[in-house]
């Protein structure tokens, strides 16, 4: 991977300054990312992200000696796994999906369940729309000039009132 990450640098300072930096801390700050998500797939993620975002900004590091970078980039990374926390968290409400997707299956009039969908208000249905068309909660607010926070709660209740019409209309089977 170290090999991506220094073809994206410009100059050779640059590239040998990253390798230095990327060798003596890539071990802490998965370490790091470890102890917040507590899985090593994850955690390689937010180090992969957390070396992308240096990268990015890799300007900012030139004046400062590599030792002295480590609670920079151990923090970082750190930040960066807190972020995949949140994803994981915000997209762990949507297990109700899958029960609703085997419904919508196994219901003989699917047009019928598509138009229940299209009743929805439209305050709710355009966040579960682009939420099921795999736009992450911060993607959502920033396109429809929301907060996070607005979005979340305006999926958690277009959810709530798809699922009593779904229940009212006879669609819904618990499983």
């Amino acid at each position: 991977m170290l090999m991506v990450y220094l073809e994206v640098l410009d100059t050779p300072e640059e590239k040998v300054r990253f390798e230095e930096l990327y060798r003596k801390y890539r071990g802490a700050m998965f370490r790091a990312a470890s102890r917040v998500l507590r899985n090593d797939q994850d955690a390689e993620d937010a180090v992969h992200n957390a070396f992308l975002r240096i990268i990015k900004t890799f300007s900012r590091f030139q004046n400062t000696p590599v030792k002295d970078l480590a609670p920079l980039v151990v923090v970082i990374a750190r930040n960066e796994a807190v972020s995949l926390l949140r994803k994981r968290r915000d997209a762990a409400p949507l297990e109700d999906w899958n029960a609703f997707a085997e419904t919508a299956e196994s219901v003989s009039d699917y047009h019928a369940l598509v138009e229940t969908f299209a009743r929805l208000p439209l305050l709710y249905r355009a966040a579960l729309e682009m939420k099921l068309a795999g736009y992450s909660d911060g993607e959502i607010a920033s396109k429809l000039c929301l907060t996070k926070t607005a979005v979340s709660t305006r999926l958690s209740r277009g959810r709530r009132f798809l699922r009593n019409i779904v229940e009212q209309e006879g669609f819904w089977m618990d499983a």
